[in-house]
């Protein structure tokens, strides 16, 4: 996940600051201070990967050079306290290419600085740490052909505390919404971190050297969060209003807990938590199921409701049900009273349809011949969903063009598409989709009077931002629902889904242990040890590893099952002898890869042919390229220079969403037990062990 860290500082004389040296150090090169007689050489800085000359329409080309124009800079500035430029630094997001770092950046640098007259000197740096930053460094003057201007450009400045820009052009905002905007127009699958008011950047292995730069650039975001958390909150009220539609006290507490430091400050930070709570933008809800008072944003309360009123026209609209008999298209397929009902309700129904059901009971299937009688009446039927896995897995099962809600949103909001009244959008796994991107699609269909079919289950995984609005739509327009599972082959496991489905989990677990299909242990390695022996066990032969997959909660476990699984499948020789290393970007280390290997792979890349989620087996490899066979049945060559590869054994609860495997095995530490289980023990076709 990217993040939205921006810090903005200003180089002055009077500090022992030197243009040339700041440009010097940031770039790694050797340049001479004229003014001073200084040479400043960091030529053997190592984690500067790029570094370039931006220069506005008009100014002349010997500002190329960079020794040039620094010290053109310092010649234009003649007090002794003079400022002589400004240092903004922009954390990249790790999930992508370098490619793209320099991509971001120089377009950021044009949009705000070379585009209104300022030159920049960019350089990106990136130590394969985890933490790839980009210094610009820019004039305080305007470029104008060979001349710096007369008059500093202060109409371009915000205004700074402690050398931080608290709000104005708000460095931090700029940059999660350029980094948003960048990453839907490109359709890559990140979403900008936006847990904290300003997130610290990860220290990782540096964490113990007292001087490295993160100890300190982290120390100046912690003091920037806590200006923004005194003097600000109206942004503090709009950070919280980006993750929670509804909050509580607690929430509050929560975020400025972690920007003022209550021992040190308890009067200001109870001061801060009462004059968020009476903030003229809060609405106060009353009290929740749980006995606790609940809040709102004004902007939010009128959100909802102007969702709600385009929810109201689609339920009062009947505009896509035809004189076509409906069961003509229901001849090629098996399907069951429930099923039946659904198409009934489906096609028959108004502009805006919810279909609940849980996993396995053949939702995919029912969309076939769903798809098959709109397109018999000349409607053109559009699936998406919020990952790119799932809306591969969603076009490959039903046959419905599909694309992720980013990409659809992106195209509709730049006019590159536009939704006709003859359209059906499917909106597949909608219980996971946040408030913002579900009110944005069902506004758009609403106002082309097209139909919306709802799919999903409001009891699954949370939408990762605000809002679980599937559930409320659901209960306003009325829903219908599929229950028979049809995914698992044992009536016995069939019924102890539907007993999680329905919160009786002792009934299920009662089943599962009569079974043997569940096993208990002190200490989670020793869970691990178990399930890795045990999964390796059904492991035979390379193809056996795409029916049989681990799932667990947090990543570190992930690792951990990936590495053990790996250690048994070279033990048993399922993967190839020879090894070839490849860099991980995401887990930024070199991996050994080899042939027969399972991989996941975690980037879009159009000219490969690969989605962020897709899983594979290697067939092939060397050490400039694999070649490998997607579980869709492509086969695809990627080269080293991909470098978004990790091991597919195990996945996240997240990463496995949307798939489909003869037998899981679940990992549940106690941090993680809740209801979210059936989701994980309802993904196997087979018999399924955790």
């Amino acid at each position: 996940m990217a993040i939205a860290f921006a810090r903005v500082s200003i180089h002055t004389r009077s500090k022992g600051h030197s243009a040339v040296a700041a440009s010097a150090y940031r770039t790694a090169t050797k340049l001479l201070d004229e003014r001073t007689g200084t040479d400043y050489d960091f030529s053997n800085r190592r984690e500067v990967v790029f570094s370039e000359i931006m220069l506005p329409e008009g100014a002349s080309d010997k500002y190329q050079n960079r020794e040039l124009l620094w010290n053109d800079v310092e010649r234009a500035e003649t007090r002794i306290n003079s400022q002589l430029c400004k240092d903004v630094v922009l954390a990249l997001p790790k999930e992508v290419s370098t490619i793209e770092h320099i991509e971001l950046a120089r377009r950021f640098a044009q949009t705000h600085f070379v585009d209104k007259g300022l030159p920049c000197d960019i350089a990106i740096h990136d130590d394969k740490d985890g933490n790839p930053h980009v210094h610009i460094l820019t004039t305080l003057r305007r470029l104008e052909g060979e001349h710096f201007a007369k008059y500093k450009a202060r109409d371009l400045n915000p205004a700074f505390a402690k050398g931080m820009i608290v709000e104005g052009d708000y460095w931090n905002e700029q940059w999660r919404s350029f980094q948003t905007d960048y990453f839907q127009e490109q359709q890559i699958d990140l979403s900008v971190d936006l847990n904290h008011l300003i997130s610290e950047k990860h220290e990782g292995r540096n964490r113990d050297e007292a001087n490295h730069y993160l100890r300190e650039e982290n120390q100046l975001i912690r003091e920037a969060r806590k200006e923004l958390a005194l003097h600000d909150l109206d942004n503090v009220l709009n950070q919280l209003s980006l993750t929670h539609s509804v909050f509580t006290r607690r929430d509050i507490e929560t975020l400025l807990f972690k920007s003022i430091q209550p021992d040190a400050d308890s009067a200001v930070y109870l001061n801060q938590v009462a004059q968020l709570l009476n903030h003229k933008d809060v609405i106060s809800l009353g009290v929740n199921d749980s006995g606790i008072e609940s809040y709102t944003t004004r902007h939010q309360y009128i959100a909802e409701g102007r969702l709600l009123s385009h929810v109201e026209k689609m339920k009062a609209r009947q505009g896509h049900v035809y004189t076509t008999p409906p069961d003509i298209f229901l001849r090629n397929y098996q399907l069951n009273d429930e099923q039946r009902d659904a198409f009934s309700y489906i096609t028959q129904g108004n502009d805006i349809s919810v279909l609940i059901g849980r996993p396995g009971v053949g939702k995919s299937y029912l969309l076939k011949p769903i798809k098959e009688y709109f397109e018999a009446n000349d409607c053109r039927v559009l699936g998406v969903s919020l990952s790119g896995k799932v809306a591969k897995a969603l076009q490959s099962e039903t046959g419905i063009e599909s694309s992720t809600i980013t990409s659809l949103a992106y195209r509709l909001s730049t006019n590159r598409m536009k939704l006709r009244r003859n359209d059906v959008l499917i909106i597949d796994e909608a219980g996971m989709v946040d408030f913002s991107s579900l009110a944005y699609l069902i506004e758009a269909a609403s106002k082309a009077k097209a139909k919306v079919i709802l799919v999903g289950d409001p009891d699954q995984l949370k939408p990762i931002h605000k809002g679980e609005i599937f559930r409320g739509i659901a209960a306003h327009t009325g829903y219908i629902e599929l229950e028979q599972i049809r995914r698992q082959r044992d009536e016995g496991d069939r019924m102890a889904s539907m007993d999680l489905a329905k919160g009786e989990i002792a009934n299920a677990l009662n089943h599962y242990a009569q079974k043997g299909a569940i096993r208990f242990a002190d200490y989670v390695s020793e869970s691990q040890d178990a399930m890795v022996k045990s999964w390796a066990a059904a492991i035979h032969n390379v193809d056996d590893c795409q029916n049989n997959t681990m799932l667990a909660f947090s990543r570190a476990a992930v690792y951990s099952l990936n590495e053990q699984a790996r250690e048994h499948l070279k033990n048993k020789e399922v993967i190839g002898r020879e090894e070839f290393h490849y860099f991980n970007a995401d887990e930024n280390q070199v991996i050994p890869l080899a042939q027969g290997e399972r991989i996941l792979l975690r980037q879009n890349d159009k000219t490969l042919g690969v989605r962020n989620g897709d899983l594979a087996t290697i067939l092939a490899i060397d050490d400039k390229s694999l070649t490998a066979r997607l579980d869709s049945g492509e086969q695809v060559v990627i080269p080293k220079s991909y470098n978004h590869i990790q091991y597919g054994y195990a996945l996240t609860v997240y990463k496995a969403q949307g798939m489909t495997v003869d037998n899981v095995k679940v990992l549940i530490d106690s941090q993680y037990w809740n209801p979210r289980l059936r989701a994980d023990r309802t993904q196997s076709a087979g018999h399924d062990r955790g």
